[in-house]
This record gives C-alpha cells, sequence and structure tokens, in this order.
C-alpha cells in the first residue's frame, strides 16, 4: 500500500484499492482508459532508466484501452478489473510479445497466446502494459538479467530489488502498474515484494493455472498477483482462481497467530515488527512466540535426520528437463538445453548464469546417485508439512494456530551485487504448498534513507483470499508510509520520513 495516494494520481481508499478507484472513474466517464494507459506507459518511459525494471511494453495496450472506451457501460459494469494497468513477469506468455525469461537466448521466443492467467485477468478488463525483467531464468533473487540487465531498488540504485520477480516489485512501487503477474518458485514473489514494499501472495500450490508458463521447478512453481493495496490482489486473485469467499466481518479478532519471532533479526526492523504486532493485538488477534518442529531442517540450515543433504529447491535437478521438453515446442529458440547453453556462452550472459546451466545439466544427468535429488522431492514436501501442520493442529500438544508470521528477508534493503537474504523462510511455503503473503508493515531510517519493514503471513491451504482479507485490515491499522518524488536522481520514488522512528 505503500505510494497510493502520489503516484496514483490523487487520493486512494486504502479499503477500495487502485483498481476499483479507476474502475469507478472509467465507469463514471471521469477519464478514459485511453488515458489511464497512456499515463503508465508515460511512466514507464520517464523513470525506467532508473529500474530497469521493464523489458518491453505492449504496443497494443492502447488499441485495447479503447476498445475498453467503447463498451457498452452494461459491458464496462460486469468487468471486476476494468481497465487495470497490468505487468507480467517475462516467463509467463503474453500474445505477441516475446518471453524471454530474462536471456537474450529466448530473445525470438514470442508467444502466439496468452497465458491462462493472461488470458483470464484480460477478459476480467485489466490491460497488460509491459513485461518485466526478471532474475534470468529465475534461478536466484540478484534480478540480474541478460536482456534487461540489473533490476534496482525503487528506492535507490544501488540496492537490489530482490528476484527472481524483480521487475514487477520495483515496477509496481513506482506505479508502474496497479496489479502484476508472477511466479514463485522458492520466493520469487514473496521477496521482492518486501524489499519493494509492496505486496505479493504465493497461493495455495496448484490453485492458480500455470498453462503458458516457462516453468522452472513444476513441482514448486506458483503463479500468483503482486499489487500496492491487498484488496487489488484479492480482485485478482478472485479472477485467478474463479472463488469467491466471503470475509469475516471482524477478520483479526480472535486469531491464533504464532510469531516466529526468533528468526526476526535484532535492531530497528525488530522494533518495528512489534509495533505492527501491538496494533494487531489491539484489534483481538491472540499472537504469540512459536517455533516449528526441526525448523532448522525446514529452512535448510541442516539435514534432515538421517540424511546427508539438505533441502533446497528442487530446480537444481529439474531445470534441464523443463528446457528439454519446452524448447522444441517453441519458434526462434535454441534446439535443447544443451544447445541453449552454447548459445549462453556468446559473452552476453552473466557467466554465473552459464554456470548455473552447465552445473543443472550435470545435476540432471548424474541425479540417480545424487543424495541431494533422493532428499528433494516427495519426502521433503511430505516432511516439511507435516511439521508446519503441526502447528496448525488443535490436537494435544499441538500449536492450534491460524497463521504463522515470519520474516520475508532479514534486511530492509539489500546490495545489488549480492541480493538479500532470507534466512531460509522462503522454503517454508514453498515446499508445503502453502499459501503465503508478503506486504510491509511499517518503515525505519537507514543510512540510504527511509525503507519499507516487511514480513510474510502463512496459511492453512485454500486460505489464500482469507490471507488478503486479514492483510487489509492490518494494514488499515498500520501507519505506512506515503511515497514522493526524489530530487536526486538516484531514486525512481522516496519515503515519507515521517512515519519511520
Amino acid at each position: 500500500m505503500i505510494g497510493l495516494a502520489l503516484l496514483a494520481g490523487g487520493a486512494v481508499s486504502a479499503s477500495a484499492g487502485e483498481v476499483a478507484t479507476i474502475k469507478a472513474r472509467v465507469e463514471a466517464g471521469q477519464v478514459s482508459c485511453a488515458a489511464v494507459i497512456a499515463d503508465r506507459l508515460d511512466r514507464i518511459a520517464a523513470r525506467d532508466h532508473l529500474l530497469h525494471g521493464v523489458i518491453a511494453t505492449d504496443p497494443t495496450a492502447i488499441a485495447r484501452a479503447r476498445r475498453i472506451d467503447r463498451l457498452p457501460p452494461s459491458r464496462k459494469r460486469r468487468l471486476p478489473l476494468l481497465c487495470a494497468p497490468l505487468l507480467v513477469k517475462d516467463n509467463i506468455d503474453v500474445a505477441g510479445l516475446p518471453t524471454t525469461a530474462g536471456s537474450v537466448a529466448l530473445a525470438g521466443n514470442v508467444a502466439r497466446r496468452d497465458a491462462a492467467a493472461v488470458a483470464a485477468l484480460r477478459r476480467a478488463g485489466a490491460v497488460v502494459v509491459a513485461k518485466t525483467n526478471m532474475s534470468e531464468f529465475a534461478f536466484n533473487y540478484r534480478g540480474r538479467s541478460s536482456i534487461r540487465g540489473q533490476t534496482t531498488s525503487p528506492f535507490s540504485i544501488r540496492e537490489s530489488a530482490g528476484g527472481s520477480s524483480s521487475g514487477n516489485g520495483a515496477a509496481l512501487a513506482a506505479g508502474f502498474g496497479v496489479l502484476a503477474l508472477g511466479t514463485d518458485t522458492s520466493g520469487s514473489l514473496r521477496v521482492p515484494a518486501a524489499l519493494a514494499g509492496v505486496i505479493g501472495l504465493r497461493p495455495t500450490f496448484g490453485a492458480v493455472p500455470r498453462d503458458g508458463v516457462l516453468a522452472l521447478s513444476p513441482s514448486q512453481d506458483a503463479v500468483g498477483p503482486m499489487c500496492r493495496a491487498a484488496a487489488d490482489c484479492l480482485a485478482a486473485l478472485r479472477v485467478l482462481t474463479g472463488r469467491r469467499d466471503v470475509p469475516p466481518a471482524e477478520p483479526l479478532k480472535g486469531l491464533r497467530i504464532g510469531l516466529l519471532d526468533h528468526l526476526f533479526p535484532a535492531g530497528p526492523m525488530r522494533a518495528a515488527v512489534d509495533r505492527a504486532v501491538a496494533r494487531l493485538s489491539a484489534a483481538g488477534a491472540i499472537v504469540s512466540p512459536a517455533g516449528l518442529v526441526d525448523e532448522q531442517v525446514l529452512v535448510g540450515a541442516v539435514p534432515p535426520p538421517g540424511h546427508t543433504a539438505a533441502f533446497a529447491s528442487r530446480s537444481a535437478f529439474d531445470f534441464a528437463g523443463v528446457m528439454d521438453r519446452y524448447l522444441p515446442r517453441r519458434m526462434g529458440v535454441p534446439a535443447d538445453t544443451r544447445a541453449l547453453l552454447e548459445a549462453l556462452r556468446d559473452g552476453r550472459t552473466d557467466p554465473k548464469v552459464v554456470a548455473d546451466v552447465t552445473r543443472f545439466i550435470a545435476n540432471r544427468d548424474g541425479a540417480a546417485g545424487d543424495p541431494r535429488h533422493a532428499v528433494n522431492g516427495a519426502f521433503r514436501d511430505a516432511f516439511v508439512e507435516a511439521r508446519i501442520a503441526r502447528a496448525f493442529s488443535c490436537a494435544p500438544g499441538c500449536g492450534c494456530l491460524d497463521l504463522l508470521l515470519y520474516p520475508s528477508v532479514r534486511d530492509v534493503a539489500a546490495d545489488a551485487e549480492r541480493g538479500p537474504d532470507t534466512g531460509g523462510t522462503h522454503r517454508l511455503a514453498a515446499y508445503s504448498g502453502r499459501p503465503a503473503i508478503a506486504f510491509p508493515i511499517g518503515a525505519v531510517r537507514t543510512a540510504g534513507g527511509v525503507r519499507p519493514v516487511s514480513v510474510e503471513l502463512m496459511g492453512r491451504p485454500g486460505s489464500d483470499a482469507m490471507l488478503m482479507t486479514i492483510v487489509e485490515a492490518w494494514q488499515a491499522r498500520l501507519d505506512l508510509p506515503l511515497a514522493h518524488g526524489c530530487a536526486d536522481g538516484e531514486a525512481a520514488i522516496c519515503l515519507d520520513a515521517a512515519t519511520a522512528p
């Protein structure tokens, strides 16, 4: 919710969000959809040189907006995302635009049709304005690609935007879009959302269709929304899942939340979390310190008992096979993974990416005898889910929790070269299949300026909409910073210092 008032062109209701505001104005004839979309394209042209958050704008965006303007009023009323400016991560197909996954080797990979999730959002009235930059092939949290370079934080060109949905987070914070569609294999929606001070939801595994998405690890990949206001993500989620759950009148009252407080680093970030939790408790939630059985195993710090390899993303073994199935079905791309590796060795791609692809091919070829492959599959997922389920269970000796609260990242800013430290908490939702949402709860002062403080909530399977409702109700009780323009040319936006102790 950071920055709505400035970047949406006027005051925006925190409860209504930007989607509802734009819809109401377009329906009332106060603004045309074409003008709304043109404004977002102008923002990209004016500010993206600071972010490198956008790979390509959609040349059909204005024409599509004009078609919306010509719709009869009755048709406009039926579109829940009427004229909502949409950003799409560049591993998700948008018809007529390349799907590069951030790689120059896939620059010719023009999509013939929209991904299922994009098509659903467009049918609901959203207008794609741009494809966004990402960590190449979604490999890491650095936010760097060979096709667009390093995506930087919206608050400093010297800081990381996280990844792999780096462009989505930075571009949303800068006001380039109202909604963004991204992917999360192991934190890729939540980590950049946390650093940018926006909202990122990893839905319950399988809740949103993945057709038309260049996968990284099919057993972990999830498609989900990002936004600046929880109401906007909820509107998108309802379109993506076809579900419309009715929220309770008082979503925070009586809510049982387990705080993994030992995972938050001491200092200003922890103090901001404590202040926000106090507001949550005042609203009737029951917040108590919690822990998870075998917690160090769950976050990948140590191997599970009886094994020599720790839990880690399956993508290190899945990538080569995924690409061998994907590439032969596409035009203008290398024939298979080994041909892709050769194309990456032309000097334009970060040597770290080349090394990763080389290693992933070797992993695939030697998987049968690799203890990492044996442990990071169905065994890992069952192990993690069983221990998280124990925290949520109301059986004797269990936690009887509704939610778990913990950090998405361990600091409010990260160096652009190294990327952020997650402390391994990104694994909890990725390996259990449960929904988790990252969102801002305050701000702190740093040597580089004011930065958002974000946290992550995990719920029960299928509680995606409830998570949105809880975030919206909690944020309404917080003093979140607003964005304003920066005069020094070192950042796309700055945050109001008055809300940062």
